[in-house]
């Protein structure tokens, strides 16, 4: 671990805790992964967490901070009624890997034509 070279990531449950802290390894953008398309603002994601997250308390904490940081509130006011996209937690190897996937519906070629 060098100083000033790594990156690290910090979790709370406000106001008053638990806090995380993280140490970021692979850090991949969207530029890179030429992925295209953009979660719209306002909309709720869908949390996904693995089971190993409910074997140990540890991993169970983290679970509630991670809800507890990502989830929209329910009925908050600028929150849209639709679920565009999902946030993925999985522990591989004591570490945790986070994945964010795009929903898109896909039309299908007979409602194209109709249209």
């Amino acid at each position: 671990v060098k100083k000033h070279k790594d990156l690290y990531i910090w979790f709370c449950k406000a106001p008053n805790g638990p806090s995380l802290k993280f140490h970021c390894v692979n850090v991949h953008t969207m530029d890179e992964l030429k992925m295209t398309g953009n979660c719209l603002a306002g909309s709720r994601p869908f949390l996904y967490f693995s089971s190993e997250f409910d074997d140990h308390p540890h991993w169970q904490l983290t679970k509630e901070v991670f809800t507890h940081v990502f989830n929209t509130p329910k009925e908050h006011r600028k929150s849209k009624p639709f679920i565009d996209h999902i946030l993925c937690f999985y522990l591989v190897d004591g570490r945790v890997w986070f994945r964010n996937y795009q929903i898109v519906e896909q039309v299908n070629s007979a409602k194209k034509k109709e249209q």
